[in-house]
C-alpha cells in the first residue's frame, strides 16, 4: 500500500506538470495570435498585398533643347540637349579565367591606350566583383565588333549594359548656354547651369506611377480598377539661338583669344528690335559631355551674363547720348581739351596721355576723349546720370532665363566726390556684364527703345502645345532723336576712328571701342592689363544686329587691334545670312 501510494504521487506530480506545460503552450499561442491579428494586423495586411499586388514608378522623360537655323527655315529645329542609352562595358570577374588576355583583346577592339590598359587589368583582376564598370559610352560599332572578338577567342565575364544619359550633339558649341545634367546631393539626374539648370523643374517632367495586381510570376495583371498616373514628360526648349551665326561667332571669338593671347573671351550677337539672342559664345569652353573631366569650375560660367568688369569707354555712348536727351550738350557743343582733368586730388588722363585742344561732342566719341566726357557728364548733372544709367539697366538684372546672372553695380554713384561721376562718364569705377551692355546699345539701336534680352524661342510641353515667348519692351530710354545722333556719332568712329577694322563695305556701321584696365585686389592692375570690347550695329537706318566682342586680358594694347578685326570677321557674314541689303556705294 506504501509503495502503491508513492506511485501515484508520482504520477499526479507528472500530469501536473504536462498540464503546466499545456497551460503555457496554449498562453504563448494566444499571445502570438494576439500579436499577429492585433499588433501586427497592418503589417501582415500590407504583406500580403504585396504578396499580389505591384507599384512601379514611371519615369518621366527629360525635356531636349533645340535651337533654330534660319537657312533651313523658320520652323526646323535642332537638338542641342538629347536623351539617349548610353553603352557601358561591364564585367562580371567571377567568370574571367585570364583577366590579361581579356584585357588584351578588349584594349585591341577598342585602342587603348597603354595606361588605359593597365587600368582596365586592375578592374578584371578583382575576382570579387560580379559587376564592375569598366568603360562608359561605348559606340554601337565598337560594342558590336567587341561582342564577336570575345565569341571568338571564347571569354566569358564580358557584357554590355544600357544607363540612360544626357547627349549633346554639337559639343561645345553651345556648352555655356545649355549648361549640362548632373547629380544632385542624393545622386538624381539634375541641371546645372545655363538652359539646364534654368528650367529644371520643366525639363525633368513629372513622374507617373501604376498601382494593380500581378501573377506569380511578377507581371501586370491588366484589371480595371488598377490605380493610374501616368508620367508627364519634361518639356522641350527651343532657343533662339541660330546655330549658323552661333557657329561664325564661337569659332571668331576662339581664333582671336589664341591670336591675341587673351585669358578669356565673350561674345554676343542680339536682334535689337526684338532683344532674341542670336547668338552667345564664350572662350575658355567645355564639353558637356564630358563635364567630369573639368578641372577648373570657373569654366562653367557663362561670362557673357556672369562677368561683371569695368567697361572703360564703351560706356560713352550712354553718358553721351544722355545728356544730349537731357539737353545738356549736342553733337556739335564744343569744349577744350588740356589733356588733364583734376577731381578731388585724382589726375584723370586722355588714353596715351594726349591733348586734344579744342574738341565737338562728335570729336569727343569718334576719338574717345575722356576728359570730353567728363565734361557731357558734367553738364547734364549726377542726379539725371544715375537716373539715366538705371534706365539702359545698370545694376540690375536683365532677367534673362539662364543661370547664373550677374547685376554689376553702380553704387559709386551713391558717393560724394566729383570724381566718382568723372570716372563713371567713361565706364571706370563700375561694372556690367556683356549682356547689360549689348541691351543698352540694343536700345540705342532700336531708336531708343529696349528690349529685354531672350533666350528662349518657345516652351513645347508633353501635350505637345507650344508657348512661344513673345518680345518685351522695357522702356523708351532716350529719344529716337537722341538714338539717331548717338549713332551718327559712333558712326564716324568706324568710317574714321578707333573702329576702322569693323567697316564692311556698302553697310554703315556704327560702333565704340572700349579699353579698361582691370581691377584686381582692390586696385588697378598693370597698366598694359585690359579689358578690351568693342560693340556695334547696322546698317544704321534699320539695325538687323547688334554684336559685341570682348577679351580679358589680351597681349594687345587697344581694343581696336582685338575686338575690333574680330567683330569685322563676323559682320559681313551676319549681313548676308541675313540677306540685309547695302545701303550705301562701295568704296
Amino acid at each position: 500500500m506504501i509503495k502503491m501510494a508513492g506511485n501515484s504521487s508520482s504520477e499526479t506530480k507528472r500530469l501536473r506538470n504536462v498540464a503546466i506545460v499545456w497551460i503555457v503552450l496554449v498562453a504563448l499561442f494566444i499571445a502570438r495570435l494576439f500579436y499577429m491579428q492585433v499588433v501586427r494586423h497592418s503589417a501582415f495586411v500590407a504583406e500580403a498585398a504585396a504578396s499580389h499586388t505591384l507599384t512601379q514608378i514611371l519615369t518621366a522623360k527629360r525635356g531636349e533643347i533645340y535651337v533654330r537655323d534660319a537657312r533651313a527655315g523658320q520652323n526646323q529645329t535642332f537638338p542641342v540637349a538629347l536623351n539617349r542609352d548610353q553603352l557601358i562595358l561591364i564585367s562580371d570577374n567571377r567568370k574571367i579565367e585570364d583577366p590579361l588576355h581579356a584585357a588584351s583583346v578588349i584594349a585591341d577592339v577598342l585602342h587603348l591606350s597603354d595606361p588605359d590598359k593597365s587600368a582596365l587589368l586592375e578592374k578584371l583582376s578583382d575576382k570579387l566583383r560580379a559587376y564592375q564598370p569598366l568603360i562608359k559610352d561605348v559606340s554601337p560599332g565598337a560594342v558590336t565588333d567587341l561582342l564577336d572578338r570575345l565569341k571568338t577567342e571564347q571569354i566569358a565575364g564580358i557584357y554590355i549594359d544600357r544607363n540612360p544619359a544626357r547627349f549633346y550633339p554639337e559639343g561645345d558649341l553651345f556648352s555655356q548656354v545649355v549648361g549640362f545634367v548632373g547629380r544632385d546631393a542624393q545622386g538624381d539626374p539634375t541641371g546645372k547651369y545655363g538652359v539646364e539648370g534654368f528650367f529644371e523643374d520643366e525639363l525633368k517632367g513629372v513622374n507617373g506611377f501604376v498601382h494593380t495586381e500581378k501573377d506569380p510570376f511578377g507581371g501586370w495583371i491588366p484589371v480595371a480598377n488598377r490605380d493610374l498616373q501616368d508620367a508627364h514628360d519634361g518639356d522641350d526648349i527651343i532657343l533662339t539661338l541660330d546655330r549658323s551665326i552661333q557657329l561664325k561667332l564661337c569659332q571668331a571669338l576662339a581664333a582671336g583669344a589664341v591670336t591675341y593671347h587673351a585669358k578669356s573671351g565673350s561674345g554676343i550677337i542680339m536682334d535689337p528690335h526684338t532683344g532674341a539672342i542670336l547668338a552667345m559664345c564664350n572662350t575658355p569652353t567645355f564639353d558637356p559631355n564630358d563635364f567630369q573631366h573639368v578641372t577648373d569650375a570657373s569654366t562653367f560660367n557663362n561670362n557673357a551674363i556672369f562677368r561683371a568688369f569695368e567697361p572703360g569707354s564703351v560706356f560713352k555712348a550712354f553718358t553721351m547720348s544722355a545728356a544730349m536727351d537731357a539737353g545738356a550738350v549736342t553733337p556739335t557743343t564744343q569744349y577744350t581739351d588740356t589733356g588733364v582733368d583734376v577731381r578731388d586730388h585724382f589726375s584723370i588722363r586722355n588714353a596715351a596721355n594726349k591733348t586734344w585742344g579744342v574738341q565737338t561732342m562728335t570729336d569727343v566719341i569718334r576719338e574717345s576723349i575722356n576728359t570730353g566726357t567728363i565734361f557731357a557728364a558734367e553738364k547734364m548733372g549726377l542726379q539725371k546720370f544715375r537716373t539715366y544709367m538705371q534706365a539702359f539697366g545698370f545694376g540690375l538684372p536683365s532677367g534673362i532665363e539662364l543661370k547664373i546672372e550677374s547685376k554689376g553695380t553702380i553704387k559709386s554713384l551713391d558717393k560724394t566726390g566729383s570724381v566718382y561721376l568723372a570716372t563713371a562718364s567713361f565706364g571706370q569705377g563700375l561694372t556690367a556684364t556683356s549682356l547689360q551692355l549689348i541691351q543698352g546699345y540694343g536700345a540705342l539701336a532700336n531708336g531708343g527703345v529696349m528690349m529685354k534680352p531672350y533666350v528662349v524661342y518657345g516652351v513645347r510641353h508633353y501635350d505637345g502645345t507650344v508657348d512661344v515667348r513673345a518680345p518685351q519692351k522695357i522702356r523708351q530710354v532716350v529719344t529716337a532723336d537722341s538714338a539717331k545722333k548717338i549713332t551718327d556719332m559712333m558712326l564716324s568712329v568706324v568710317d574714321l576712328g578707333h573702329g576702322k577694322l569693323a567697316r564692311v563695305p556698302g553697310y554703315s556701321i556704327a560702333g565704340k571701342t572700349g579699353t579698361a584696365q582691370i581691377v584686381g585686389n582692390g586696385k588697378y592692375l598693370d597698366a598694359n592689363t585690359n579689358n578690351h570690347t568693342f560693340v556695334g550695329y547696322g546698317p544704321i537706318g534699320n539695325p538687323a544686329f547688334v554684336m559685341m566682342i570682348t577679351y580679358e586680358a589680351p597681349a594687345a594694347r587697344f581694343a581696336e587691334s582685338t575686338a575690333v578685326p574680330v567683330f569685322g570677321q563676323v559682320a559681313p557674314f551676319l549681313l548676308e545670312y541675313m540677306g540685309v541689303q547695302p545701303d550705301r556705294p562701295v568704296k
